[in-house]
Order: structure tokens, then C-alpha cells, then sequence
């Protein structure tokens, strides 16, 4: 009986152990989703023509994560986790995942929709369900998402929209076509909300009336064979050149058109080309392209002209510095994505690094992870009220209505069988500032270094923040004269608290330059080594209880102000003797503050005394 009876128990030991093990393991992961913040991600992959583009648009914000790390909540480390959802391109399906990540996944943010369609379905519902949430577009172009009195309070747009880069098309099509005399075009557009917005927003802003527009269905009779079999596709249709309407045909085949202006994805763009010299129609045309990937580089005809979304060119970072950052970052990418470094989607990566930054001034006050409702409005908040880098430090990144305040180049492209870009390199003016982001309290002043580039002076601004309410104040304006584009300039801050420094005048990176002047353990190493050597200093001495106490207090103070002058005075005057230790904080500390608390207690005291009785009683010695 005895035996069973401790078998009993053994096993219900082994079982509370296992229950407690379990319930530990679960306290645990409940903690580690405290401790995660979750980002959610909609991009075309699997069953969509946009592949590509999405995986591209994917691996971009994952490296800019990569490269983030993660937040701060008080003493609290906060990891990011991302969430993918493949919307296969189709509108519908973008918003049904964007409500389930929302509500079952408790996303702080959504990087995407990709196309602009899948974008207005996903506000469009999220607004019908009451969901407020951020949804950051790296690559949404349709003007109308930001329309004033039509833009959505939940979007934001981190690249031009199509009136914007149609209106830089413009701009070159006439630098380029302009001089050749009466220039006549046909303007073919993909039947979508993208194709149509890139027509408007072109015709709207072209140079000449010679215009005439036609959209792909339009011009392709139905029913259409190819080769006695029905067309699968639209895009076979338009590529067989037998299914062209006789209206398209009476249209092109007498007319004098000299260019062709294509609006549309580039497997359908491709897809009429082919057509056309199938047809044997529109010979010896010039064609404009929108889109830079690689097929269309590939397969487009020799010669032809292309407008792209924005790109990291490091041939045309204005500092060799600046283009090694830019090479390795695309090199990184190229490993990790295992693509070319030209499908680098750079928005992307922006809109990574613009969503990390918003969570950084939202938390920086924060003691607590709080409540992912609350989490989002704050972030809607920061993100209207903000100004962010981008990663050409010549452009700041900020909203206005959703809209971006400086938009991107769009490059331009003449197809050769290699690519030769044809936009004039513009020289951007703007200055680097590099400060730590800890300054110790009262050890020195506040050191910040500045690089120019493309001017030879500018003013700079240095900002307090209020910790409550986190409006800036000002606290110092100067102007910055740069030798060989350098300057290294020191600020005495002399109260705690989080500094921001900023140009007035000139676009400047990173945008959030800031420091945070804050107490370090050095000063209480010195009030212990200055403690420690005033014990010493009385030990051996007559005096009173009083007296002791009061030449400690005197020696302790006397170590703190030579460690002060350690720390801080040698920056104020080169030829002030100043006491030093070697560069070491600690070792510096510790020493400064003994040699203060052994001279302190004696002489300084009884200097101290007899000034004081001088003073008190004229006259009479000491």
C-alpha cells in the first residue's frame, strides 16, 4: 500500500510539474505577443500577372525590416512581425484580406495594396466595416485615391500619383518631339482604372491637340480567331494582329500617325506591338512605354521610350559614400529576393522605413504597449503631422492629405538592348547631420557634424521637445558656414530632456536628427569614489560629529565639481589646466571624484572657513 501510495504521489508531483510547465510555457507566449507588433502586407503573388511586381514589393519591405530591428516601450524591447496576404491582383480579394488582418491578425498598418483598383476596394470596405487602420501604398498611382474632399483619411501614398508622372511624360515627349515640327499621336490605354487615369492624366497635359485615343478593347472586334481558333485572351487577340476591328484599321493604316503611346501593363503593350508589326500597320512609329521592368526592356522595340516608377540609381548618387550605401543595399537585395537589383522597389522599402519611424515617435512616450485601436489612431496622427527620410536624403518625405509633399523622379529610359537613361541628372542641394542619439548629461557638450552638398551655407535650428506634449520649442538658430562641405559644430544643452536639429533652409538626412541629453552613471562612480576618499580624509582627524559630516558633504561636492571640470570644462578652453584621466569616462570619474574627496575635506574646507570668517568679520584674521 505504501508503494502505491508513493507511485500516487510521484505521479501527481510529475503532473502539477507538467501543468505548471504548460501554464509557464503559455505565460510565455502570451508575453511574447505582447512584446510584437504586426504589420501587415498585400501584394499580388501566386495567380496574378502582377507576380513579380508583388514579390518584388514584398521583399522589399522585408529587407527594410531586416535592417530596422526592432522598438522601444520604456524597458521594453517590441518586435515587428509581418503578415503577408496574396490578393492575386484582384480587388475583392485585397479587402476581404485587409479585413482579416485587421480584425484576426490585429495588424497596427497595411504596406499596400499594390494596384490602385485592389487599393479603392480595400478602403472602400474597410470604411463599411469601421475599421481605422493605416494603409500605406508604395505603388497605388491613381490620382483620384487622394482627391481633396475624396481621399480616404486612411491612406497614404508614397509615390506620385499618375498626373504626376504623366505630367514629367509630357514635359520630355515635348523636349524630345517638340522640335521635329507637327507631331501626331495615338495614344492606345488599357481598359482599367490605371490605363484610363495614365490617358487623362497625359492627354491633359500634352503638349499638342494631335491626339487621338483609343482603348485595347475598342480595337479588337469580337469574336476573334487566331489561326481559325477562337483567342483564349484579350492579350492573344491583340498579339495574333487578325483581330484588329476595320475602324482601328481605316484609323492607322492612312494616317500620318508618328508615335505611338502605349498606356497600360506591359504584357498587354507588348502584346499590341506585336499585333501592329503582324498587321504590318503603323511602320517606322515611335513607341512610348510606361513601366520599367525587365521584359519590357527586353522585348520592347530598340529605340523606344519609357517612363518607370522611382529607382535607385547609384550611378547618379551625387557622393561616391552615398552610391556605395545604395550598391550594397541592392546587392542585399539581389541575395535575399534572388532578382535583379533594377525589380528593387524603393517606395516600398520608404514605406517600411516611414511606418517604423511613425511607431518610434509613438512609443517613444510610452510605458506600455497600448491597445491596438489606440495604436492606430496615434499612428494616422504621426503619419499626417510627421516629416520622414527617404532614402535620397535630398527629399523629405511628409503627407498632405494623404499625398506626397515632394514626389520621386520618375526615370526615363530610351530601350537600346541595354538601357541608357535619358532624364536630366538634376543637382539636389542638401546637407547630412550626424549626432548621437544619448548625449550624458553635464559631461559635454553636444557635438553635431554636418556634410554640404551643393551649398556653402545654410541656417540651422535646434528644437527641445516637451515630453508631455511633444511640441518643439526653439531653443537656438545659427548659421553654418561649411569648409570643403564640412563643419562640426557643439550645442551646450545644459537641461535633460530629448533635442531635435534641423535645417531651415535646405532639405537635410537623416530628417529626424535628434538626441536625448539624459543623466549617466559616471557622476554617481564619481560621488562614490568622492564619498570613499572623504571617509579617508577625516578618518585620521580630530573633529566633531557635525564637522565630519559637513567636510564629507564639502568632499563629495568637491569631486563632483572636478569631475564636472574632467568631464566638461576641457571642451570650453584649450588653455584652461583642466584635470584629465585618459579618455575613459569611468576611470576618469573614479579618479577626479577621489582626488576630490581627499582634498576637499581639508583644504578646501578650511580655505573655505577662513575666506568666510574674513568676510563675516573685517578685519579681524583668520
Amino acid at each position: 500500500m505504501k508503494w502505491f501510495a508513493r507511485k500516487r504521489n510521484v505521479r501527481s508531483l510529475l503532473t502539477g510539474c507538467l501543468f505548471s510547465l504548460l501554464c509557464l510555457l503559455a505565460i510565455t507566449s502570451q508575453a511574447r505577443d505582447l512584446n510584437t507588433i504586426t504589420v501587415g502586407i498585400i501584394s499580388p503573388r501566386d495567380g496574378s500577372n502582377q507576380t513579380l511586381t508583388g514579390e518584388s514589393h514584398e521583399e522589399s519591405i522585408r529587407l527594410a525590416f531586416n535592417h530596422l530591428g526592432p522598438l522601444q516601450v520604456g524597458d521594453l524591447q517590441i518586435k515587428l512581425a509581418l503578415s503577408p496576404w496574396n490578393d492575386q491582383g484582384k480587388p475583392d480579394v485585397a479587402a476581404s484580406g485587409a479585413v482579416q488582418l485587421a480584425r484576426d491578425e490585429h495588424v497596427v498598418a497595411l504596406l499596400g495594396p499594390v494596384n490602385s483598383g485592389s487599393t479603392k476596394e480595400t478602403l472602400k470596405v474597410l470604411r463599411t466595416e469601421q475599421i481605422e487602420i493605416p494603409v500605406i501604398s508604395a505603388l497605388s498611382t491613381a490620382p483620384e485615391l487622394t482627391y481633396s474632399g475624396a481621399r480616404d483619411k486612411n491612406f497614404f501614398r508614397l509615390i506620385f500619383d499618375d498626373a504626376d508622372r504623366m505630367g514629367q511624360y509630357a514635359t520630355f515627349i515635348k523636349q524630345e518631339k517638340g522640335k521635329q515640327g507637327d507631331q501626331h499621336f495615338l495614344f492606345l490605354y488599357e481598359d482599367s482604372p490605371y490605363g484610363e487615369g495614365l490617358m487623362l492624366s497625359l492627354k491633359d497635359r500634352f503638349y499638342t491637340p494631335n491626339v487621338v485615343a483609343r482603348s485595347w478593347t475598342s480595337i479588337v472586334h469580337e469574336p476573334c480567331s487566331k489561326n481559325g481558333f477562337p483567342a483564349a485572351t484579350p492579350q492573344e487577340a491583340m498579339r495574333s494582329g487578325q483581330c484588329f476591328s476595320e475602324d482601328f484599321r481605316k484609323l492607322i493604316e492612312p494616317s500620318d500617325f508618328d508615335n505611338i503611346v502605349l498606356l497600360g501593363n506591359t504584357s498587354g503593350s507588348l502584346a499590341l506591338v506585336d499585333g501592329l508589326n503582324a498587321a504590318n500597320l503603323a511602320n517606322n512609329v515611335d513607341y512610348f512605354f510606361v513601366g520599367s521592368d525587365k521584359r519590357l526592356f527586353d522585348e520592347a522595340p530598340t529605340g523606344s521610350m519609357t517612363i518607370g516608377d522611382p529607382v535607385l540609381d547609384f550611378q547618379r548618387a551625387p557622393t561616391p559614400e552615398l552610391g556605395n550605401d545604395w550598391r550594397k543595399l541592392l546587392q542585399e537585395f539581389e541575395e535575399r529576393a534572388k532578382k535583379d537589383h533594377e525589380d528593387f522597389v524603393m517606395t516600398a522599402y520608404e514605406a517600411a522605413m516611414v511606418l517604423h519611424s511613425a511607431l518610434r515617435i509613438v512609443l517613444s512616450n510610452e510605458r506600455t504597449l497600448p491597445e491596438i485601436h489606440e495604436l492606430r489612431r496615434k499612428l494616422l496622427h504621426t503619419l499626417e503631422s510627421e516629416t520622414f527620410d527617404s532614402l535620397e536624403p535630398w527629399r523629405t518625405i511628409s503627407f498632405s492629405h494623404g499625398k506626397l509633399d515632394q514626389i520621386p523622379t520618375a526615370p526615363i529610359y530610351r530601350i537600346t538592348r541595354g538601357v541608357n537613361r535619358e532624364d536630366a541628372i538634376n543637382p539636389h542641394p542638401w546637407v547630412g547631420l550626424a549626432v548621437k542619439p544619448y548625449s550624458a548629461w553635464l559631461e559635454a557638450p553636444v557635438e553635431v557634424g554636418f556634410s554640404a552638398h551643393g551649398t556653402d551655407k545654410a541656417r540651422l535650428a535646434v528644437y527641445r521637445v516637451d515630453k508631455t506634449t511633444l511640441h518643439e520649442h526653439l531653443i537656438e538658430e545659427r548659421t553654418l558656414q561649411f569648409l570643403s562641405g564640412q563643419t562640426r559644430e557643439q550645442f551646450h544643452l545644459l537641461e535633460r530632456g530629448l533635442y531635435r536639429f534641423r535645417m531651415l533652409d535646405v532639405p537635410f538626412y537623416p530628417v529626424l536628427t535628434e538626441t536625448r541629453v539624459d543623466l549617466s552613471h559616471h557622476y554617481l562612480i564619481s560621488a562614490i569614489a568622492a564619498l570613499v576618499g572623504a571617509i579617508l580624509a577625516v578618518s585620521h582627524a580630530s573633529f566633531t560629529i557635525l564637522s565630519r559630516f559637513m567636510r564629507i558633504l564639502t568632499g563629495m561636492a568637491s569631486g563632483l565639481l572636478l569631475t564636472f571640470a574632467s568631464f566638461y570644462g576641457q571642451q570650453l578652453s584649450s588653455w584652461m589646466p583642466f584635470p584629465s584621466f585618459g579618455s575613459e569616462p569611468v576611470i576618469n570619474a573614479m579618479l577626479t571624484g577621489l582626488i576630490g574627496g581627499l582634498i576637499g575635506p581639508q583644504i578646501l574646507t578650511d580655505l573655505l572657513l577662513t575666506w568666510s570668517k574674513r568676510l563675516l568679520i573685517p578685519g579681524k584674521p583668520g
